[in-house]
């Protein structure tokens, strides 16, 4: 929690009694392992991150999201 705070990352928690509070974003991590994080190795950092952006922009644009129909 100390190194969010240095780095300014808002943290936002669920409640500890409601297994579906956090359902959306254990599948969008688990979607983002699936088709990144298991698949590639980086030797860079910045590698890591200029793939997760690609991802991000995708995931949010081009994805077929279930509750769009």
């Amino acid at each position: 929690m100390q190194a969010a705070s240095v780095l300014e990352i808002k943290q936002i928690f669920t409640c500890y009694d409601n297994p579906k509070g956090n359902a959306d974003t254990e599948r969008v991590i688990r979607t983002m392992k699936e088709d990144l994080i298991w698949l590639k190795e980086w030797q860079m950092p910045f590698e890591l991150e200029e793939d997760l952006k690609n991802w991000i922009t995708n995931y949010n644009s081009d994805y077929p999201h279930s509750s769009l129909g």
